[in-house]
């Protein structure tokens, strides 16, 4: 349980511009979404993005690889700005674990960086939803199943960041362990304090001392997921370190800002309720770099 924080008074303008230009966001949910309504769709985010003087953005998507999306944007709409793409692993993306590593080669061979693990068909998820079935990449020995080492090799081969997804901390842990006896290095647990992924702090410390990167997301701090306390991603930051620590939005749902606005709002949030300036700048600006990199 963590102290809860006491905000800090009046925090310089000048701080929070500096460190919201050239800021990167790993974690954005663009518009269309055929589960959800999305106020944003991912030109009109990285036209935002770029124009508030941001370094680069990942789109994320539940439905479909977003390497292409990333790719026609940059070269097209927003060259000052890197934009990524990436797949999540899912029955809709990738007709689940079956097809997945050759989903992630074409993806990657046109550019897409980022990797997530089962997020909302994520059998961890599905059961924590009140739902049967989803993806469990364990087998009944508690291995990996063999279609994960074929994912894990195109990781490796074309050097993209790994996130865990809305996966179990078992699954995580042993998918980080072999990614790691590979030789893949960018890991990233995806928002594990949050509800729907429910990592304890031991947990978390044990992803931490693998070498993975613990994300937190300005999302969970709104009221449509529960309002977390910004005390509790504080005290982890500095438990862990900020310097295995990133932070991204989460965005955005019909009801929120722009994922560009949000940075900066999470970014002033972080500062006020405890972390440096030095801190919040490994996080939004140095650690991203070295995962996309930029």
């Amino acid at each position: 349980m963590s102290i809860r924080r006491k905000p800090i008074g009046r925090i310089p303008n000048q701080i929070i511009k500096d460190l919201w230009h050239g800021s990167i966001d790993m974690h954005i949910h663009p518009g269309p979404d055929p589960a959800c309504e999305r106020p944003y769709d991912s030109i009109q985010i990285a036209r935002r993005a770029q124009e508030t003087g941001m370094a680069g953005i990942v789109l994320k998507s539940f439905f479909y690889p977003t390497g292409s999306d990333a790719f026609n944007i940059q070269t097209n709409i927003t060259p000052d700005l890197k934009v990524f793409g990436s797949v999540v692993i899912a029955y809709a993306t990738t007709g689940g674990l079956t097809y997945a590593a050759k989903t992630i080669e074409l993806q990657a061979k046109i550019g897409a960086k980022v990797v997530w693990f089962p997020a909302m068909d994520a059998k961890w998820c599905q059961n924590y939803l009140g739902h049967d079935g989803g993806i469990y990449i364990l087998d009944e020995n508690g291995k990996l199943k063999p279609e994960v080492i074929d994912i894990l090799n195109i990781v490796k081969k074309y050097n993209m960041v790994l996130c865990s997804g809305h996966m179990s901390f078992e699954e995580t842990s042993s998918l980080f362990d072999t990614a790691i006896d590979m030789g893949i290095v960018k890991l990233v647990a995806t928002h594990p304090l949050a509800e729907l992924s429910r990592y304890s702090k031991e947990q978390i410390h044990i992803l931490a001392d693998k070498g993975a990167y613990i994300e937190h997301v300005y999302g969970t701090l709104l009221p449509r997921n529960g309002g977390m306390d910004p005390s509790d991603y504080v005290d982890c930051i500095k438990e862990i370190g900020a310097e295995r620590s990133l932070l991204g939005s989460d965005l955005a749902q019909v009801w929120d800002p722009m994922p560009a606005d949000g940075m900066r709002h999470f970014i002033a949030m972080m500062i006020q309720f405890g972390c440096t300036p030095e801190e919040v700048e490994l996080m939004v600006k140095i650690n991203p770099r070295k995962l996309l990199d930029i």
